[in-house]
């Protein structure tokens, strides 16, 4: 085979040596100086960046991160909302059912991981599963694009292939740069500042025509834009930019002793994914049986969670168990709620009556920037906070947000003269990122000080898997609460369409 092309990484000693300073202003700063301070930092800080890591390392990065995991990625997830109802023509909770289904790789990307590592692809560990995945998610997107598709569990699974090309590449390049960044420790925090600032920006990016699009057209066009967006991710991979060596045919057999030393920690990986496929097959095959959903998840959950306690050590086992619990304990009720703040008058009598624009775009540029503002605190207040402290507020502040749809969906901040789009700038949708940011910052810290040493990346995996799965369990606890609603449960807003009775479910 060929071998991949790339950049020489200087060595141990050369990195260790004397580093470019940072950029900072003069002594005695000038107005110009002032001016000019934000463009000689950027210059500064994407200098240091390709010193250490090489431009077409950070080409593949800029691709990976802006384009896959900021534009496409950011679009998969705003367009499920107009797709389902202008398309699809489905209801609310099969809309969010079908958002489990499609999320299902995520809470798998320990099982990739271990894959990756132990079962090299013609001689690669990451180089031929990007392409696999680009492949497979371009088509799912083509599918998209150009069927008609009238089943919502059918645009579930062409979905869920189009995540599965996100989460499996998004995995493979973090293993890769944390790899490089323990080889480059003068390199500091930059690439992970890198790769977040593009996540970030690809994200705004997306948020800008998502909505208008979305008003103005069958949202199915949108599936047009992912295409090119998927199958970008190949180009710098096939060009060797990912600096991922092609190994000699004596050493591409599947690696047992890994896997043989690791038993507990592979099997665990298996088990979560098996336990997370399984759960999509549920909701597929028995798409509005939400009583045998939820039975399953909480089983399946049940069951991982155990092993945890018995297979990992028993610190990890805990965080692990809390950052997963959190994550449940949120429950998730955005199907209902998206098709309730989105309905016209006809459904919602005196009801919020967003638009896609608004809704999807206006909201989300604003939560970015709160995203942002969240990491700020963090870094400026909360980072010398011991991570007890941290998550306590962040669940109280969570609330609090959580309160300001109860208002709007009560009308309350009507009777009082403000207006909704106003007022729902202030609740969960808009300031739950910058909250987000706050309490993901700690729990990404705390992590990294768990994970095996020589299975860092699949520890991480493994670990990030259950929190997504925890994210799956909250949905589907949500899906049945708002089918099945409390029976504490208040009058409501009278609507003409058959919706939900909101009050009660957010109470609960």
């Amino acid at each position: 085979g060929v071998e991949a092309q790339y950049e020489p990484i200087p060595d141990k000693q050369t990195d260790e040596g004397e580093d470019e300073p940072e950029y900072k202003l003069p002594e005695k700063p000038e107005a110009l100086d002032y001016v000019l301070h934000p463009y000689r930092n950027t210059e500064s800080f994407f200098t240091k960046l390709v010193k250490h890591y090489g431009w077409r390392f950070v080409v593949m990065m800029s691709v990976m991160y802006l384009l896959v995991k900021g534009v496409l990625s950011s679009t998969v997830g705003l367009v499920r909302l107009s797709y389902c109802k202008k398309s699809l023509k489905v209801d609310g909770p099969s809309c969010q059912t079908m958002g489990v289904i499609a999320s299902t790789p995520w809470a798998m990307k320990g099982t990739i991981g271990v894959i990756s590592d132990a079962i090299p692809l013609f001689g690669y560990h990451k180089n031929s599963y990007i392409l696999l995945a680009s492949a497979l998610g371009t088509t799912s997107f083509l599918v998209l694009a150009l069927s008609p598709l009238q089943s919502v569990t059918s645009a579930a699974i062409f979905f869920m292939v189009g995540n599965l090309e996100i989460a499996v590449t998004d995995l493979l390049c973090e293993g890769k740069y944390a790899g490089l960044m323990k080889s480059k420790p003068k390199s500091g925090s930059s690439m992970v500042s890198f790769v977040w600032g593009c996540c970030m920006v690809g994200g705004l990016i997306a948020s800008c025509f998502v909505g208008p699009v979305a008003d103005a057209y069958n949202p199915e066009v949108l599936f047009w834009v992912c295409i090119p967006l998927a199958a970008s991710v190949a180009i710098p991979t096939l060009l060797g930019f990912l600096q991922d060596e092609q190994l000699p045919p004596e050493n591409r057999g599947i690696r047992l002793d890994m896997i043989k030393e690791n038993w507990k920690l592979v099997t665990l990986c298996i088990l979560m994914a098996l336990v997370a496929f399984c759960n999509a097959m549920v909701d597929y095959f028995f798409f509005d049986n939400h009583v045998a959903q939820l039975i399953f998840c909480l089983s399946g959950s049940t069951v991982v969670s155990v092993l945890s306690f018995l297979w990992l050590p028993r610190q990890m086992a805990c965080c692990n168990f809390y950052m997963f619990i959190s994550s449940v304990l949120y429950v998730s009720i955005s199907g209902a709620q998206d098709f309730w703040f989105t309905a016209d008058q006809t459904c919602v009598p005196g009801g919020p009556s967003f638009d896609y624009t608004y809704y999807n775009t206006y909201t989300a540029i604003v939560g970015s920037v709160m995203a942002w503002v969240g990491v700020i605190l963090f870094e400026s207040f909360f980072s010398t906070w011991s991570f007890r402290n941290v998550f306590f507020i962040t669940t109280i502040l969570q609330v609090i947000a959580a309160c300001f749809d109860l208002l709007i969906i009560n009308r309350w901040n009507v009777s009082v003269g403000i207006p909704d789009k106003a007022f729902y700038m202030f609740g969960d949708a808009v300031i739950g990122p910058a909250i987000g940011s706050i309490a993901f910052m700690p729990a990404v810290v705390l992590t990294s000080k768990l994970v095996h040493r020589g299975l860092e990346s699949t520890t991480f995996a493994l670990l990030a898997g259950f929190s997504n799965f925890g994210g799956t369990v909250s949905s589907q606890i949500g899906i049945f609460v708002t089918k099945v609603p409390p029976p504490f449960s208040p009058p409501g807003l009278l609507v003409v369409c058959p919706f939900w009775e909101l009050t009660g479910v957010l109470v609960f």
